[in-house]
């Protein structure tokens, strides 16, 4: 997803892929809340290879992997790092219900806004994800970001 996104840098990929392995580290403390422990441990934790900005960066991640976007709205700024917060977002969304994304039915586009198209026999075989990815565009729609979803033939 993020590739669809095209960010002017390849800067965040590997933070972005360390996220997505890590982002349920803080299942081990609490499942409630689990986004914030595993953003605190990831950014404290002693992590052998990692250097202090690429722990604060993965931290900063997982924190916006799901719930309000307020949390991060200072960093999402960046642009490229939005188009990472909304693809490992999306990503989680899709991955949580056990759903292989074929990105022939799905496109994704951010510049000022973000554009999600959908082709239609997919949103109605895919009903509850439809749900979530309506409350997502809310989350983005709370810190200004327009975003629109487009069911297509």
């Amino acid at each position: 997803m993020y590739a669809q996104l095209r960010p002017t840098s390849d800067a965040l990929v590997k933070c972005l892929r360390w996220s997505s392995l890590l982002h349920e580290v803080g299942l081990a403390v609490s499942q409630t809340g689990y986004h914030k422990h595993a953003s605190y441990i990831v950014e404290n934790a002693d992590l052998p290879g990692f250097t202090t900005r690429e722990q604060k960066t993965m931290s900063r991640l997982i924190l916006a992997q799901k719930g309000n976007l307020r949390k991060i709205g200072e960093v999402l700024s960046d642009p490229d790092f939005a188009k990472a917060v909304l693809a490992l977002r999306l990503s989680i969304l899709l991955m949580h219900a056990r759903i292989e994304a074929d990105f022939s039915e799905l496109r994704l586009r951010m510049k000022n806004r973000i554009e999600l198209d959908i082709k239609r026999g997919w949103v109605a075989h895919h009903p509850t994800v439809s749900f979530w990815i309506e409350k997502e565009q809310e989350f983005w729609d709370e810190v200004g970001v327009d975003f629109t979803i487009r069911a297509s033939a």
